[in-house]
């Protein structure tokens, strides 16, 4: 938790006094939450939970994003998988295409194998399209990641390079197809996540959201499996 706090002490702190000269009326709050829930009975009992809630608000040419996500689920009373995610980010627009961030994003997953995941960095973000019906975004930079190992609490450090592409398109008036791409490399291990999804209009703030993750580790504590997969259907609201 201490992490946690250090990370958004930071992240408001470089918000806070990137939002000091700005008039109140020129802020822009958005955001969207999603819950979606699974239960099963008979020969075996199950149940699963996901969550998800992101804010963004932009102040002039200041941007800032916080995500967290929740995975939870158990089968006949045991625990099968629980992980927290959180992200932030704090972006100053050069242009309506340029940008430069300062991002980190702290993971507790308490099957991995890992204590807890930690990485920090500054990059170049790039809008090639980013409309209603279409989106194509690059960052590129470069940090620092932490990884807690559980079995003996050691710690993996080192610098990172870290990559992300988001993609978006209209396929029809209600249906979009949604890609996010991520990627943290380092000298000790490469992680790489991949979130698919189609999403279908309800009304103007509600969406169902089928979704495709994968999530792969080049390295992994022993007796760990490197790749991990959810499917998930989920109800989003859009504030």
């Amino acid at each position: 938790m201490k992490k946690i706090g250090l990370t958004t002490s930071l992240i408001l702190a470089l918000s806070t006094s990137a939002f000091a000269g700005e008039e109140e009326s020129s802020r822009i709050w958005s955001g969207s939450g999603q819950l979606g829930f699974t239960s099963a009975s008979g020969n075996s009992d199950s149940e699963s939970l996901t969550a998800g809630l992101k804010i963004k608000l932009e102040t002039g040419k200041w941007v800032s994003d916080m995500g967290l996500d929740l995975l939870n689920a158990s089968s006949d009373g045991v625990d099968t998988a629980e992980r927290y995610t959180l992200t932030t980010k704090t972006g100053y627009k050069f242009d309506e295409k340029n940008y430069i961030y300062y991002g980190s994003r702290y993971e507790n997953d308490n099957f991995s194998g890992f204590d807890y995941v930690m990485s920090n960095g500054f990059g170049w973000g790039h809008k090639f399209e980013d409309t209603e019906t279409a989106r194509l975004i690059t960052e590129l930079g470069v940090g620092y990641k932490t990884e807690a190992l559980d079995i003996d609490r050691s710690k993996n450090t080192g610098a990172a390079f870290l990559g992300k592409l988001d993609y978006m398109r209209q396929v029809t008036e209600t249906t979009n197809f949604e890609n996010v791409l991520t990627v943290e490399s380092t000298d000790y291990n490469t992680f790489l996540q991949n979130d698919a999804g189609f999403a279908f209009t309800v009304s103007d703030k509600f969406k169902v959201k089928l979704a495709h993750q994968y999530r792969h580790n080049t390295d992994v504590p022993a007796g760990k499996k490197k790749t991990d997969t959810l499917v998930s259907a989920n109800l989003v609201y859009d504030f």
